[in-house]
């Protein structure tokens, strides 16, 4: 961190964004509402994250059986997203999307909204002063710059921006290991008519590699099967493998294991063509430009949401929406047992229909620093609990109410928010489920 640099000015705002995934994405939407100016920047050249430019090819989780939790932001993405790709209506437990396809609407929502959008920028360092971020320091086509705002929200998905702040985090297991990232890769030319047929028939892509296993035929040493979902005419993108050992917060580690998601995407490609119906004559198209991250640093905040809120279904006076999804800690070794394991959890903590935990403020709140907040997969907790709240309408939940509690708060002091009125407005403007 810096406590002062004589760099230029490039723009300035109230409210400054880092990271232009969900809960960037929501985090803006939900300040402008509020009168708010906001600059969003985004280190690559679409909004989305892990939903367009990492290709994950589905938005799940978005209601606990009975109501919807994520509020009508998401819910309205998800919508419109679907509509365009031709569907009469979303599913709130599991939608297949279309990475194109969200990105314009993104684009065109966020333009709307009259949210400085600025792609292809990254945040460098801040500068910091008595606990207060002064400016980001940003790296541009003509060097070093800063972006000036009162209130600044790190939604990186590294907690990059809190990092540099000097923020306390954790990272990983006990032993600093994360839970193994994906790049997924798009097939084309699928007949999808003929995989679906199949795969109703229970001979589906699970069934087939699930055999292979067996007999010992299996290209990868791989028991965690995620598998595809199919949009457009005759396109899939899967979640597919696992890059096993890398620390994707180290350059020459996550240099790696792009160049080893790249071969794991032909080893899979094979599979598929060889193996399941449908693919006989399917081209691996791409894989995604940014690779699946699913965990890096945590922040450590005012509360650290863990694995006990988890089991009691957990209440705060705080809280800014609940959340269902199950425990979902993907193996960090090629261990087949361990690899089993993540499916035994989902399975054995998976909420009844209607259950959900409370999501606090204070988990938005790092330690240290008056004027930030951070949302997203980083945001205060234990892996364990970490492990649901990461999925897309996760970070629209801690996302969204960042924005309105930036927007609100007195004086810029991001812990002088009033509760009552952010947790009103959630609920009646964003349609937050909040009892």
């Amino acid at each position: 961190m810096f406590d002062s640099l004589d760099v230029p000015v490039f723009d300035r705002a109230d409210i400054v964004v880092a990271g232009g995934g969900p809960a960037g994405i929501a985090a803006s939407l939900a300040a402008t509402r509020l009168g708010k100016s906001v600059i969003l920047l985004e280190q690559t050249g679409s909004a989305g994250g892990m939903s367009t430019n990492a290709l994950v090819p589905a938005i799940i989780s978005r209601w606990d059986g009975v109501r919807t939790l994520c509020g009508n932001l998401c819910d309205s993405i998800v919508d419109e997203c679907t509509r365009e790709m031709g569907l009469p209506k979303s599913n709130p437990g599991w939608q297949e999307v279309d990475a194109e396809i969200l990105r314009r609407l993104y684009d065109r929502r966020l333009v709307e909204a009259g949210v400085k959008l600025y792609y292809m920028m990254r945040a460098a360092d801040v500068v910091l002063k008595n606990g207060r971020i002064e400016s980001l320091l940003v790296a541009t086509q003509h060097g070093l710059r800063k972006v000036c705002g009162d209130v600044y929200i790190d939604a990186t998905g590294d907690a990059a921006i809190a990092a540099f702040a000097g923020v306390p985090f954790d990272c990983g297991d006990a032993e600093g290991q994360t839970m193994s990232p994906t790049l997924c890769p798009q097939f084309s030319n699928v007949d999808i008519k003929a995989y679906r047929t199949s795969r109703a028939a229970g001979h589906g892509d699970r069934f087939f590699w699930h055999a292979l296993l067996e007999r010992g035929e299996a290209p990868l040493p791989e028991y965690h099967f995620v598998g595809v979902c199919s949009y457009g005419n005759g396109t899939v993108s899967g979640n597919l493998g696992h890059i096993y050992g890398a620390n994707t917060l180290d350059e020459k580690e996550l240099t790696n294991a792009y160049i080893e998601g790249r071969k794991i995407a032909k080893i899979y490609h094979e599979f598929y063509r060889k193996h399941v119906p449908g693919f006989e004559d399917s081209d691996l198209t791409q894989t995604a430009p940014l690779l699946g991250v699913r965990e890096s640093r945590r922040i450590r905040g005012d509360y650290q949401l863990n694995g006990t809120d988890y089991r009691n279904r957990a209440s705060f006076a705080d809280e800014i929406g609940r959340f269902s999804y199950p425990v979902d800690i993907h193996s960090s070794t090629i261990d087949p047992e361990a690899q089993k394991r993540v499916e035994e959890v989902i399975r054995a903590m998976r909420y009844k229909q209607g259950e959900s935990y409370g999501i606090p403020y204070r988990t938005l709140l790092p330690q240290g620093v008056e004027n930030l907040l951070v949302a997203g997969r980083c945001v205060s907790c234990d892996r364990e609990i970490q492990s649901s709240i990461r999925v897309v309408p996760g970070c629209f939940i801690t996302g969204q109410a960042a924005g309105a509690a930036a927007a609100m708060c007195s004086g810029s002091n991001v812990r002088d928010v009033d509760i009552a009125r952010l947790r009103d407005w959630l609920r009646s403007e964003l349609e937050v489920y909040l009892p």
